[in-house]
Formats: C-alpha cells, sequence, structure tokens
C-alpha cells in the first residue's frame, strides 16, 4: 500500500475509523429496534389492560345500577308494605274504637238495668218481709211490746244501779230519761 495516492489512503483511513461507528451505529439500530419493538408490546399490553379495566369499569357500573334498582326496588316494596300495615292499623284502630264505643254503651245500659232491677229486686225483698213480719206478729202485737218493754225495763235497772253511782244532777238527767222511755212504751202498749 506504499503506491496508494495520499488522497486514496486518506478515504481508506476515515473509513476504517469509520467502521467501528458504522458498527456501533448498527448495533444502536438493533437496540432501537428492541426498544421500539418493547414499547410496541408495551402499547399492546397497555391498550389490553385499559380494556380489560373499561370491561371491569362497565361490569361495576353495571353492577351498581343493577344493585341501586333492587334498592330501589327493595325500598318500594318495603314503603308498599309500611303503608299497607298503616293502613290496616288505621282500620283495625277504627273498628276497634267503634267496638269500644259499642261496649261502653251496652256497659251503660247494662248499669242502668242493673240499677232499676236491683231496686225493684230490693223493693220486693222489703214487701215480702213487712208481709211476713205482719204475718207472724199480726194479733202478738202487744206481746212482742211487752216483751221489747221487758228487755228495756232490765236495761234501765241494770242502768239504775250504775246511775246510783252518778252526781245528783246527771242523776236528775238520766231518770227523765228513763221516765220518758217509759211514757212511750204506756202509749205504744194503749194504742
Amino acid at each position: 500500500m506504499k503506491n496508494v495516492p495520499k488522497g486514496l489512503q486518506n478515504l481508506a483511513d476515515q473509513y476504517e475509523k469509520t467502521i467501528p461507528k458504522i458498527d456501533s451505529f448498527k448495533s444502536n439500530t438493533k437496540a432501537i429496534q428492541n426498544l421500539i419493538d418493547q414499547v410496541s408490546n408495551l402499547e399492546r399490553e397497555m391498550n389490553f389492560v385499559k380494556q380489560e379495566m373499561t370491561s371491569i369499569k362497565n361490569d361495576i357500573f353495571s353492577s351498581q345500577e343493577r344493585n341501586e334498582q333492587t334498592i330501589r326496588t327493595q325500598e318500594e316494596i318495603i314503603m308498599d308494605m309500611i303503608n299497607k300495615f298503616n293502613e290496616e292499623l288505621l282500620q283495625h284502630k277504627s273498628a276497634m274504637k267503634e267496638d269500644i264505643e259499642n261496649l261502653k254503651t251496652q256497659q251503660d245500659v247494662l248499669k242502668i238495668s242493673y240499677t232499676i232491677n236491683e231496686k225493684t229486686f230490693m223493693d220486693k225483698i222489703n214487701s215480702s218481709i213487712s208481709t211476713i213480719i205482719n204475718k207472724q206478729v199480726e194479733g202478738k202485737e202487744n206481746e212482742i211490746l211487752m216483751k221489747i218493754w221487758i228487755n228495756e225495763f232490765k236495761e234501765i235497772i241494770s242502768d239504775f244501779e250504775k246511775l246510783k253511782k252518778l252526781k245528783p244532777k246527771e242523776f236528775s238527767v238520766r231518770l227523765n230519761e228513763i221516765s220518758d222511755t217509759i211514757d212511750i212504751f204506756k202509749q205504744k202498749i194503749m194504742s
């Protein structure tokens, strides 16, 4: 290579110097292509993940809507049941009030009837007792009055023993009471 012109030699030297750069460039190009391939794979995987996330979001949203609709439906059913229960309770209360009022009216009627019947019964009993006593006493009035008078007189005599122990003024008052009682008995016997 001694006979090679200098310009060509320079060109050959420059070529020799650029070969490692070209090899380095080729190597860098392959690395860049690998990176581009990896980025493409990542983009595909990211798109797949995005699609999956979108699908999951849609499923969650759909499930949430179904749950909300179920809750609304259940709330409506429960409110209908509560309203129906309240209506039935109100009807039952009204019926109970009417029944209670009827019972109170019947109770008042029974009280009045009982009072009237009791008075009638007591009148009949009193009349029957009076009739029986009159039949038993008939013709024996003087004898019965005499027995009563004797019992009263015995009581007066026993009281008289107690009267002896009283002071004169008290004794006089009691003696007047006894005298009045005896006069009453005399009048009953005489009549």
